[in-house]
């Protein structure tokens, strides 16, 4: 078998739906200077402005009865700026603001914004990186929370790639991450989401690589990761993750990762139910040729509930977005996605099981002006379904909207 078909081979293996269970390094291999729109000697930078999701929304607020409608758009501006000495030092930062607006409906209004610093040295025995990111955002969180809840989640990583010989290689990592909600944030069934996923997760990941090709990676490794919810102490446990699959670095075909393993997590308090699982995560960008993407994303996992009844919720899910460059300025935009939230284990101990299924559909049409990929000028229906046996978690909501993406 070539190793070009053990690759896809690989993929169609770990295709199974989810969420992702650990993080990933930055890719050694990206120059992202080649594409900027200026460079000055060792400095690049890339601004875009955005201007998206312009028009109407026929369920603001995901209401199975008498849904309100509005009109609705987001603008969006992100600043790249780097530079690199050579192909050695990278230093980058992402800034980026957008402003939601809704013309009847204020309280869904927010400005959103994020910042992001990587720092990068790359040899050819040892790549060390250090990364930094805060995000402030109210957008939706999942498909369980429907309420647009301000949050911030600021994080820190720190890591770094061995090489060594026969192909072997190992890497090392660990990241804090917190997530905060507004104090005053309710959901409508008056749950507090402060109160209930106020946390902070502390991860550390070892695994060994084997370099399959010059673009892809074997990798076999495990993670320890130790959430502590700050005003729900019943939520804290310690995880445990082991995993095996692929990594694949820009130039690949198949551009991602796809993972496979099992999870272990332990609560502090022992009259909380524990887990024990198949895990997987899959997200991975196809691009056979110049005219066509697909990209493909999903897995198996554990979320944590707002409910006060249940500790967690398993999550599957999985969808795909087809990009067909039909032409030098048209282009098409096909997507799917399902989400499947099991719930089972209650904080008591007890079975109290069902499920919650989103099914999300969507079809665009984009043109580039002047060819390329710079300026795009696009429209977009889609169709959102959540089917639940609890009555009023059910809703449909038709969204038909136009976007524009400009870059400088």
């Amino acid at each position: 078998m070539s190793r070009s078909a053990l690759i896809a081979l690989t993929v169609l293996l770990f295709a199974a739906p989810v969420s992702a269970q650990s993080f990933r390094p930055p890719d050694p291999l990206s120059r992202p200077w080649s594409t900027a729109q200026i460079n000055l000697g060792p400095i690049y930078f890339a601004p875009t402005l955005q201007l998206t999701g312009v028009g109407v929304d026929n369920n603001v607020f995901n209401e199975p009865a008498n849904p309100k409608n509005d009109l609705t758009g987001t603008l969006g501006m992100r600043s790249l700026v780097g530079v690199h000495f050579g192909e050695a030092i990278v230093l980058q930062v992402t800034q980026s603001n957008s402003y939601i607006w809704y013309r009847r409906y204020r309280s869904e209004r927010s400005i959103d914004s994020g910042l992001n610093f990587v720092l990068e040295y790359r040899s050819r025995l040892i790549r060390p990186w250090v990364r930094w990111d805060k995000v402030k955002t109210s957008q939706r969180v999942g498909t369980e929370i429907d309420t647009r809840a301000e949050r911030r989640t600021p994080n820190f990583d720190f890591g770094a790639d061995f090489s060594g010989i026969f192909r072997l290689g190992v890497s090392v990592a660990a990241r804090r991450a917190r997530l905060r909600y507004n104090d005053t944030v309710v959901t409508p069934d008056g749950a507090n989401l402060s109160e209930a996923l106020d946390n902070q997760s502390d991860s550390y990941q070892g695994f060994l690589r084997y370099q399959l090709t010059d673009l892809s990676d074997f990798i076999l490794g495990a993670d320890f990761v130790r959430d502590r919810f700050s005003k729900s102490p019943l939520r804290d446990n310690d995880s445990y993750y082991y995993y095996a699959g692929l990594r694949t670095k820009q130039g690949a075909m198949f551009v991602g990762s796809a993972t496979a393993g099992f999870r272990r997590q332990r609560h502090k308090d022992p009259s909380v139910p524990d887990f024990n699982g198949m895990i997987a995560n899959i997200d991975v960008s196809v691009v056979p040729n110049e005219f066509l993407r697909l990209d493909i994303n999903g897995g198996r996992d554990l979320g944590y509930s707002y409910q006060e009844k249940y500790p967690y919720f398993v999550q599957q899910d999985g969808g795909a977005t087809l990009t067909n460059r039909f032409s030098e300025h048209l282009d098409v935009v096909a997507s799917a996605r399902g989400t499947w939230l099991h719930y089972d284990e209650t904080m008591a101990g007890l079975k109290d099981p069902h499920t919650d299924r989103t099914t999300v559909f969507g079809l665009g049409i984009g043109y580039y002006v002047g060819g390329g990929t710079g300026t795009r000028l696009g429209i977009l229906f889609e169709r959102a379904q959540r089917v639940s046996p609890i009555g009023d978690r059910n809703y449909v909501t038709n969204r038909f909207s136009s976007n524009y993406r400009f870059s400088f």
